[in-house]
Protein backbone atom coordinates (compact mmCIF):
# COMPACT_ATOMS: atom_id res chain seq x y z
CA UNK A 1 0.00 0.00 0.00
CA UNK A 2 1.33 3.50 -1.01
CA UNK A 3 2.38 5.88 1.78
CA UNK A 4 0.85 8.77 2.16
CA UNK A 5 2.44 11.89 2.92
CA UNK A 6 1.49 13.48 6.07
CA UNK A 7 0.49 17.12 6.55
CA UNK A 8 3.72 17.48 9.38
CA UNK A 9 5.99 16.04 6.14
CA UNK A 10 4.48 18.16 3.43
CA UNK A 11 5.42 21.34 5.92
CA UNK A 12 8.69 20.25 6.38
CA UNK A 13 9.75 19.56 2.73
CA UNK A 14 8.12 22.96 1.74
CA UNK A 15 10.34 24.83 4.25
CA UNK A 16 13.44 23.23 3.27
CA UNK A 17 12.07 24.24 -0.12
CA UNK A 18 12.16 27.82 1.00
CA UNK A 19 14.94 27.90 3.03
CA UNK A 20 16.82 29.70 -0.71
CA UNK A 21 19.92 31.07 1.16
CA UNK A 22 21.23 28.28 2.96
CA UNK A 23 20.48 25.59 -0.62
CA UNK A 24 22.51 28.60 -2.31
CA UNK A 25 25.75 28.37 0.20
CA UNK A 26 26.16 24.67 -1.13
CA UNK A 27 25.25 25.38 -4.75
CA UNK A 28 28.29 27.85 -4.75
CA UNK A 29 30.31 25.55 -3.01
CA UNK A 30 29.88 22.53 -5.32
CA UNK A 31 28.90 24.40 -8.82
CA UNK A 32 32.56 25.82 -9.58
CA UNK A 33 34.10 24.45 -12.91
CA UNK A 34 37.13 21.79 -12.03
CA UNK A 35 38.91 20.30 -14.64
CA UNK A 36 39.39 17.30 -12.91
CA UNK A 37 35.46 16.53 -12.15
CA UNK A 38 34.49 17.82 -15.70
CA UNK A 39 37.15 14.54 -17.36
CA UNK A 40 35.86 12.48 -14.51
CA UNK A 41 39.34 11.22 -12.89
CA UNK A 42 38.57 12.48 -9.35
CA UNK A 43 39.05 9.00 -8.50
CA UNK A 44 42.10 7.84 -10.37
CA UNK A 45 45.03 6.78 -8.79
CA UNK A 46 46.82 7.51 -11.67
CA UNK A 47 46.21 10.80 -12.13
CA UNK A 48 46.84 11.90 -8.75
CA UNK A 49 50.07 10.68 -9.13
CA UNK A 50 50.32 12.52 -12.49
CA UNK A 51 49.72 16.04 -10.61
CA UNK A 52 52.19 14.83 -7.81
CA UNK A 53 55.00 13.67 -10.21
CA UNK A 54 54.15 17.17 -12.11
CA UNK A 55 54.55 18.90 -8.77
CA UNK A 56 57.63 17.07 -7.85
CA UNK A 57 59.66 17.78 -10.83
CA UNK A 58 61.78 20.97 -9.99
CA UNK A 59 61.97 21.76 -13.83
CA UNK A 60 58.01 21.38 -14.98
CA UNK A 61 56.86 24.80 -15.38
CA UNK A 62 54.39 25.14 -12.30
CA UNK A 63 56.90 28.05 -10.62
CA UNK A 64 57.67 25.87 -7.82
CA UNK A 65 61.13 25.30 -8.85
CA UNK A 66 62.14 22.54 -6.41
CA UNK A 67 59.86 24.12 -3.28
CA UNK A 68 57.86 20.78 -3.57
CA UNK A 69 59.95 18.67 -3.07
CA UNK A 70 62.27 20.14 -0.34
CA UNK A 71 58.88 20.83 1.92
CA UNK A 72 58.17 17.19 1.03
CA UNK A 73 61.53 16.01 2.63
CA UNK A 74 61.24 18.39 5.71
CA UNK A 75 58.56 16.62 6.52
CA UNK A 76 60.44 12.89 6.01
CA UNK A 77 63.29 14.01 7.54
CA UNK A 78 61.60 14.62 11.23
CA UNK A 79 61.63 11.17 11.55
CA UNK A 80 65.24 10.88 11.26
CA UNK A 81 67.99 11.33 13.88
CA UNK A 82 71.27 11.04 11.62
CA UNK A 83 72.22 8.24 13.09
CA UNK A 84 73.93 5.13 10.90
CA UNK A 85 71.56 3.84 8.64
CA UNK A 86 69.16 7.53 8.92
CA UNK A 87 69.40 10.58 6.36
CA UNK A 88 71.31 13.15 8.14
CA UNK A 89 68.81 15.77 8.20
CA UNK A 90 71.43 18.71 8.33
CA UNK A 91 72.31 17.20 4.86
CA UNK A 92 69.47 16.64 3.53
CA UNK A 93 67.89 20.26 3.92
CA UNK A 94 71.29 21.38 2.19
CA UNK A 95 70.73 19.02 -0.88
CA UNK A 96 70.23 21.23 -4.04
CA UNK A 97 67.53 19.19 -6.22
CA UNK A 98 67.92 20.95 -9.87
CA UNK A 99 68.79 16.99 -11.26
CA UNK A 100 66.05 15.64 -9.52
CA UNK A 101 64.47 13.24 -12.46
CA UNK A 102 60.94 11.77 -12.02
CA UNK A 103 59.76 8.62 -13.11
CA UNK A 104 56.11 7.12 -13.78
CA UNK A 105 55.42 3.95 -13.48
CA UNK A 106 59.17 2.64 -13.74
CA UNK A 107 58.77 -1.41 -12.92
CA UNK A 108 55.15 -0.46 -11.86
CA UNK A 109 56.24 1.83 -9.07
CA UNK A 110 53.60 4.76 -9.20
CA UNK A 111 56.67 7.45 -8.31
CA UNK A 112 60.26 7.34 -8.24
CA UNK A 113 62.37 10.22 -8.00
CA UNK A 114 65.87 10.27 -8.39
CA UNK A 115 68.47 12.80 -7.88
CA UNK A 116 72.35 11.15 -9.06
CA UNK A 117 74.05 14.52 -6.90
CA UNK A 118 72.59 13.48 -4.24
CA UNK A 119 72.77 9.66 -4.45
CA UNK A 120 69.37 9.70 -3.41
CA UNK A 121 65.78 8.04 -4.64
CA UNK A 122 62.36 8.30 -3.37
CA UNK A 123 59.94 6.08 -3.58
CA UNK A 124 56.02 6.31 -3.55
CA UNK A 125 53.20 4.03 -3.65
CA UNK A 126 50.37 5.93 -4.24
CA UNK A 127 46.93 4.59 -2.93
CA UNK A 128 43.72 6.67 -3.16
CA UNK A 129 41.33 4.19 -2.70
CA UNK A 130 42.16 0.31 -3.32
CA UNK A 131 44.55 -1.99 -1.33
CA UNK A 132 48.18 -2.96 -1.26
CA UNK A 133 48.68 -6.22 -3.03
CA UNK A 134 50.02 -9.15 -1.64
CA UNK A 135 54.10 -8.60 -1.20
CA UNK A 136 53.72 -5.45 -3.74
CA UNK A 137 55.84 -3.26 -1.15
CA UNK A 138 58.74 -6.40 -0.91
CA UNK A 139 58.53 -6.70 -4.16
CA UNK A 140 59.38 -2.81 -4.86
CA UNK A 141 62.15 -2.61 -2.12
CA UNK A 142 64.11 -5.11 -3.71
CA UNK A 143 63.65 -3.62 -7.00
CA UNK A 144 65.19 -0.35 -5.57
CA UNK A 145 67.68 -2.18 -3.68
CA UNK A 146 69.01 -3.95 -6.67
CA UNK A 147 68.75 -0.65 -9.19
CA UNK A 148 70.31 1.91 -6.59
CA UNK A 149 72.60 0.39 -4.33
CA UNK A 150 74.66 3.10 -1.91
CA UNK A 151 71.44 5.34 -3.06
CA UNK A 152 69.46 6.74 0.21
CA UNK A 153 66.27 5.60 -0.07
CA UNK A 154 63.31 6.50 0.84
CA UNK A 155 60.04 4.80 1.04
CA UNK A 156 56.44 6.34 1.45
CA UNK A 157 52.90 4.45 1.78
CA UNK A 158 50.72 7.31 0.40
CA UNK A 159 47.04 7.20 1.58
CA UNK A 160 43.85 9.22 2.01
CA UNK A 161 44.18 8.72 6.04
CA UNK A 162 47.36 7.27 6.14
CA UNK A 163 46.78 3.57 6.35
CA UNK A 164 50.22 1.80 7.64
CA UNK A 165 52.09 -0.17 5.51
CA UNK A 166 52.55 -3.62 5.45
CA UNK A 167 56.13 -3.83 6.33
CA UNK A 168 55.94 -0.20 8.29
CA UNK A 169 59.77 -0.46 9.26
CA UNK A 170 61.02 0.62 5.58
CA UNK A 171 57.46 2.19 4.18
CA UNK A 172 56.71 5.58 5.86
CA UNK A 173 53.02 6.09 6.15
CA UNK A 174 51.85 9.70 4.52
CA UNK A 175 48.33 11.21 3.95
CA UNK A 176 46.64 13.48 1.71
CA UNK A 177 46.13 16.46 4.53
CA UNK A 178 50.17 16.42 4.30
CA UNK A 179 50.26 16.70 1.01
CA UNK A 180 47.63 19.24 0.76
CA UNK A 181 49.63 21.70 3.73
CA UNK A 182 52.77 21.28 1.70
CA UNK A 183 50.83 21.92 -2.17
CA UNK A 184 49.22 25.39 0.28
CA UNK A 185 52.67 26.52 1.73
CA UNK A 186 54.25 26.78 -1.93
CA UNK A 187 51.43 28.21 -3.57
CA UNK A 188 51.64 30.87 -0.60
CA UNK A 189 55.57 31.15 -0.63
CA UNK A 190 55.79 30.71 -4.57
CA UNK A 191 52.67 33.04 -5.84
CA UNK A 192 54.40 35.45 -7.05
CA UNK A 193 56.13 33.37 -9.89
CA UNK A 194 53.42 31.64 -11.06
CA UNK A 195 51.23 31.87 -13.88
CA UNK A 196 47.67 32.59 -13.06
CA UNK A 197 46.65 29.62 -15.55
CA UNK A 198 48.92 27.06 -13.27
CA UNK A 199 48.23 28.36 -10.01
CA UNK A 200 44.08 27.78 -10.94
CA UNK A 201 45.39 24.46 -11.99
CA UNK A 202 46.74 23.60 -8.76
CA UNK A 203 43.74 25.32 -6.81
CA UNK A 204 41.44 23.25 -8.49
CA UNK A 205 42.99 20.06 -8.16
CA UNK A 206 43.66 21.17 -4.22
CA UNK A 207 39.49 21.65 -4.14
CA UNK A 208 39.40 18.13 -5.52
CA UNK A 209 41.33 16.88 -2.78
CA UNK A 210 39.27 18.26 -0.25
CA UNK A 211 36.36 17.02 -1.68
CA UNK A 212 36.64 13.50 -2.78
CA UNK A 213 39.98 12.53 -0.87
CA UNK A 214 40.22 14.01 2.72
CA UNK A 215 36.81 15.48 2.68
CA UNK A 216 35.75 19.64 2.97
CA UNK A 217 35.28 20.16 6.54
CA UNK A 218 33.57 23.77 5.66
CA UNK A 219 31.34 21.98 2.91
CA UNK A 220 30.36 19.14 5.74
CA UNK A 221 29.69 21.34 8.85
CA UNK A 222 27.42 23.47 6.08
CA UNK A 223 25.83 20.29 4.83
CA UNK A 224 25.35 18.65 8.66
CA UNK A 225 24.03 22.22 9.79
CA UNK A 226 21.28 22.06 6.78
CA UNK A 227 20.53 18.31 7.69
CA UNK A 228 19.65 19.28 11.39
CA UNK A 229 17.58 22.37 9.94
CA UNK A 230 15.81 20.40 7.74
CA UNK A 231 16.40 16.91 9.14
CA UNK A 232 12.82 15.63 8.84
CA UNK A 233 12.50 16.64 4.85
CA UNK A 234 16.04 15.50 3.61
CA UNK A 235 14.94 12.11 5.50
CA UNK A 236 11.87 12.27 3.78
CA UNK A 237 13.61 12.85 0.28
CA UNK A 238 16.04 10.43 0.94
CA UNK A 239 13.44 7.81 1.71
CA UNK A 240 11.83 7.51 -1.74
CA UNK A 241 14.82 8.31 -3.99
CA UNK A 242 14.82 5.09 -5.73
CA UNK A 243 18.58 4.20 -6.17
CA UNK A 244 21.42 1.35 -4.95
CA UNK A 245 22.16 3.77 -2.12
CA UNK A 246 18.72 2.88 -1.03
CA UNK A 247 19.55 -0.83 -1.24
CA UNK A 248 22.87 -0.86 0.42
CA UNK A 249 21.72 1.38 3.78
CA UNK A 250 18.60 -1.59 3.57
CA UNK A 251 21.39 -4.27 3.47
CA UNK A 252 23.77 -2.95 6.03
CA UNK A 253 21.11 -2.41 8.56
CA UNK A 254 19.29 -5.87 8.11
CA UNK A 255 23.21 -7.45 9.02
CA UNK A 256 23.69 -4.78 12.20
CA UNK A 257 20.15 -5.87 13.04
CA UNK A 258 20.68 -9.26 13.07
CA UNK A 259 23.97 -9.51 14.67
CA UNK A 260 23.51 -9.84 18.19
CA UNK A 261 26.53 -7.86 19.47
CA UNK A 262 25.05 -4.41 17.79
CA UNK A 263 22.79 -1.80 17.93
CA UNK A 264 21.26 -0.04 15.55
CA UNK A 265 20.77 3.85 15.53
CA UNK A 266 19.07 6.64 13.77
CA UNK A 267 20.01 5.91 10.04
CA UNK A 268 18.93 6.76 6.83
CA UNK A 269 19.84 5.90 3.25
CA UNK A 270 23.60 7.52 3.64
CA UNK A 271 24.31 7.04 7.15
CA UNK A 272 23.74 4.30 8.99
CA UNK A 273 24.30 4.64 12.72
CA UNK A 274 24.88 1.35 15.17
CA UNK A 275 27.25 0.71 18.39
CA UNK A 276 28.33 -2.53 20.28
CA UNK A 277 26.15 -3.76 23.11
CA UNK A 278 29.06 -3.43 25.49
CA UNK A 279 29.63 0.17 24.12
CA UNK A 280 25.96 1.13 24.99
CA UNK A 281 26.35 -0.32 28.56
CA UNK A 282 29.50 1.67 29.23
CA UNK A 283 29.50 5.09 27.43
CA UNK A 284 26.90 7.01 29.63
CA UNK A 285 24.37 8.35 26.97
CA UNK A 286 24.48 12.14 27.94
CA UNK A 287 24.43 13.56 24.31
CA UNK A 288 22.22 16.22 22.56
CA UNK A 289 21.47 17.66 18.63
CA UNK A 290 22.74 14.47 17.33
CA UNK A 291 20.06 10.73 17.42
CA UNK A 292 17.20 10.08 19.65
CA UNK A 293 19.08 7.64 21.82
CA UNK A 294 21.51 10.70 22.62
CA UNK A 295 24.68 8.27 22.17
CA UNK A 296 27.55 9.96 22.17
CA UNK A 297 30.09 7.50 20.39
CA UNK A 298 28.68 6.29 17.54
CA UNK A 299 29.88 3.84 14.45
CA UNK A 300 28.68 5.83 11.50
CA UNK A 301 28.46 3.83 7.35
CA UNK A 302 28.59 6.64 5.05
CA UNK A 303 27.11 5.57 1.78
CA UNK A 304 28.06 7.95 -0.68
CA UNK A 305 28.82 8.17 -4.67
CA UNK A 306 32.19 7.37 -4.01
CA UNK A 307 31.89 4.09 -2.16
CA UNK A 308 30.95 3.17 1.32
CA UNK A 309 33.16 3.88 4.12
CA UNK A 310 32.89 3.68 8.56
CA UNK A 311 33.27 6.51 11.23
CA UNK A 312 33.70 6.09 14.37
CA UNK A 313 32.38 9.74 15.98
CA UNK A 314 32.39 11.62 19.20
CA UNK A 315 29.01 13.67 18.83
CA UNK A 316 28.14 16.57 21.09
CA UNK A 317 27.17 16.21 24.60
CA UNK A 318 28.51 16.68 28.13
CA UNK A 319 32.49 17.41 27.30
CA UNK A 320 34.05 15.38 30.01
CA UNK A 321 32.43 12.75 28.75
CA UNK A 322 33.69 13.91 25.01
CA UNK A 323 37.13 14.70 26.64
CA UNK A 324 37.56 11.13 28.56
CA UNK A 325 36.72 9.51 25.02
CA UNK A 326 39.68 11.65 23.02
CA UNK A 327 41.78 11.00 25.33
CA UNK A 328 41.64 7.27 25.21
CA UNK A 329 41.35 6.60 21.12
CA UNK A 330 44.65 9.65 21.59
CA UNK A 331 47.03 7.04 23.20
CA UNK A 332 46.17 4.41 20.60
CA UNK A 333 47.03 6.01 17.38
CA UNK A 334 48.00 2.41 15.67
CA UNK A 335 44.38 1.25 16.52
CA UNK A 336 42.57 4.78 15.57
CA UNK A 337 43.43 5.70 12.29
CA UNK A 338 42.35 8.77 10.36
CA UNK A 339 41.47 10.64 14.08
CA UNK A 340 40.62 14.24 14.12
CA UNK A 341 43.59 16.37 15.60
CA UNK A 342 41.76 17.79 17.89
CA UNK A 343 38.67 17.30 19.80
CA UNK A 344 36.07 19.73 17.88
CA UNK A 345 32.95 21.21 19.67
CA UNK A 346 30.46 19.01 17.96
CA UNK A 347 31.63 16.34 15.63
CA UNK A 348 34.86 14.43 16.20
CA UNK A 349 36.32 11.68 14.12
CA UNK A 350 38.44 9.77 15.89
CA UNK A 351 38.38 6.28 13.14
CA UNK A 352 38.23 5.96 9.10
CA UNK A 353 37.89 3.02 7.13
CA UNK A 354 37.56 2.78 3.44
CA UNK A 355 34.64 -0.24 3.16
CA UNK A 356 33.97 -0.79 -0.33
CA UNK A 357 34.41 1.55 -3.79
CA UNK A 358 31.58 1.34 -5.80
CA UNK A 359 31.34 0.90 -9.77
CA UNK A 360 29.72 0.31 -12.55
CA UNK A 361 29.32 -2.87 -12.48
CA UNK A 362 27.63 -2.71 -9.17
CA UNK A 363 24.71 -0.44 -10.53
CA UNK A 364 23.88 -3.48 -13.46
CA UNK A 365 24.44 -6.38 -10.39
CA UNK A 366 22.62 -5.90 -6.83
CA UNK A 367 23.53 -9.85 -6.34
CA UNK A 368 27.67 -8.94 -7.04
CA UNK A 369 27.15 -5.78 -4.53
CA UNK A 370 25.74 -7.75 -1.93
CA UNK A 371 28.04 -10.65 -1.47
CA UNK A 372 30.98 -7.54 -1.52
CA UNK A 373 29.58 -5.56 1.03
CA UNK A 374 28.85 -8.83 3.18
CA UNK A 375 32.52 -10.16 2.73
CA UNK A 376 33.68 -6.43 3.48
CA UNK A 377 31.20 -5.81 6.56
CA UNK A 378 31.60 -9.23 8.19
CA UNK A 379 35.73 -8.84 8.05
CA UNK A 380 35.30 -5.21 9.62
CA UNK A 381 32.99 -6.56 12.25
CA UNK A 382 34.94 -9.78 12.87
CA UNK A 383 38.69 -7.46 12.96
CA UNK A 384 38.70 -3.74 13.42
CA UNK A 385 35.35 -3.35 15.08
CA UNK A 386 36.76 -6.02 18.09
CA UNK A 387 39.83 -3.96 18.74
CA UNK A 388 38.11 -0.61 18.67
CA UNK A 389 35.46 -1.70 21.42
CA UNK A 390 38.42 -3.50 22.94
CA UNK A 391 40.07 -0.35 23.14
CA UNK A 392 37.75 2.13 24.43
CA UNK A 393 37.22 -0.66 27.11
CA UNK A 394 39.79 -1.30 28.71
CA UNK A 395 40.40 2.57 29.38
CA UNK A 396 37.16 3.59 29.89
Amino acid sequence: MEKLITREEREALQNFLMDINELEKVEAQTSKFNVFETLGIVNMEIRHSNVLGWLFSPNEQHGFSDAFIKRFMQEIIQGYDGTEGTLDPLKVLLWDYHDLIVRREWQNIDLLAISESNRFVLVIENKVWSRESKHQLNKYYEIIQDNFPGYHQVFIYLTPFGDEASNPEIWTSMDYSGVMQMIEYCLESRQNMMENSVRLFIEQYMDTLRRYVVGDSNLEKLCQDIYFKHKKALDLIFEYKPDMYSDVSARIQEMIKENDDLVLDDSNKTMIRFTTKQLDQTVENEGRGWTSSRRMLLFEFQNTTRGLRVKLIIGPGEEHIRERLYDIVSDKPAIFKGKNKKLTTAYTTVYVKNILDYNESYELDHEKLHDAIKNKMDKFFRDDLKNLEKAVLTEY
